[in-house]
């Protein structure tokens, strides 16, 4: 490998540093509400007990991670009959806030 070649990997590797480091999401957050511990506990215990009855967490990773409207999305699942009650809610619209500011 000559210099310019490190030289590129070194730059490609420090530029998508960043990138990978945010794939997994922030574990904690601020202005929770109902999400104990500053962290996303409760949040996950929702999305175990409620949304994967039906599919896989992967599944709501992905459309994280594409930057998908989750609230849209959540309004939707309670259409077709998934039972949130008004905590629940408000967790998993704060955890959608803090996980995808930038939706699409």
């Amino acid at each position: 490998m000559n210099i310019n070649q490190a030289l590129v990997l070194t730059i490609a590797v420090v530029a998508a540093a960043p990138l990978w480091a945010a794939q997994d999401g922030p574990a904690t957050g601020k202005n929770l509400g109902n999400v104990v511990g500053g962290d996303f506990k409760k949040a996950h215990a929702v999305i175990e007990k409620k949304c994967t009855v039906c599919h896989s967490d992967k599944r709501i990773d992905a459309a994280l991670s594409s930057g998908k409207d989750m609230a849209k999305i959540q309004q939707e699942m309670e259409r077709r009959g998934a039972k949130l009650n008004a905590g629940e809610r408000e967790v998993l619209g704060i955890y959608w806030k803090q996980q995808n500011p930038l939706k699409k």
